[in-house]
């Protein structure tokens, strides 16, 4: 992407998440945005189709920055990290919940968090249980987890809460064991790798 191109698209960015934070994204337009951004329609369409999907791609953008070194650290970390974002844009979110996240807004977020836990469970392989066998079962196991959990923020969201320990600790208790074994120091809670 040439310089041009990805200083407008930062504006766009930029514009619908400040309209969204302040308005649900349903009543953000296009009109909104270009204004805001100071770009034209026809800029804005080359970019973009709504300002739902725009939304998306900005969240996205911020969401590579948050949990895109997921298999580095520990998932309790990664987890952690996720939801300081989301309480960030908590505003940005709860205006995109009629009354669960907008379709683009919640694809973006499963699609990051099943990537990244496809991801870990790819580095540790020490963790995934016996049961799950080739790549088809840890992409299962991954999206599964990850519906979970946006399931799982968007309840946070609803309460009004932007307590991140407690919903850290929350979902990690309610995540299923294995996910968690590469973070713990006892290694007898691990399977050896064939």
């Amino acid at each position: 992407m040439d310089a041009r191109t990805s200083r407008t698209r930062a504006r766009l960015h930029d514009a619908v998440l400040e309209l969204a934070a302040r308005e649900p994204i349903v009543d953000v337009t296009a009109a909104a945005v270009c204004r805001t951004a100071d770009v034209t329609r026809d800029t804005f369409y080359r970019h973009t189709t709504d300002p739902v999907t725009l939304l998306g791609d900005a969240l996205a953008v911020e969401l590579d920055d948050v949990i895109g070194d997921a298999p580095d650290g520990p998932i309790g970390v990664a987890e952690r990290r996720l939801l300081q974002h989301v309480a960030h844009r908590a505003d940005v979110y709860r205006g995109a919940m009629r009354p669960v996240l907008a379709a683009p807004v919640r694809s973006i977020l499963e699609q990051h968090l099943r990537e990244g836990l496809h991801r870990y469970a790819v580095a540790h392989p020490e963790i995934v249980p016996p049961a799950l066998v080739g790549e088809d079962d840890l992409r299962l196991a991954a999206a599964y987890a990850a519906g979970g959990t946006v399931g799982a923020v968007e309840e946070w969201l609803r309460t009004g809460s932007t307590d991140v320990e407690h919903a850290a600790r929350a979902v990690l208790a309610a995540s299923p064991s294995w996910w968690l074994r590469a973070d713990d120091p006892d290694p007898s809670k691990t399977r050896s790798t064939p």
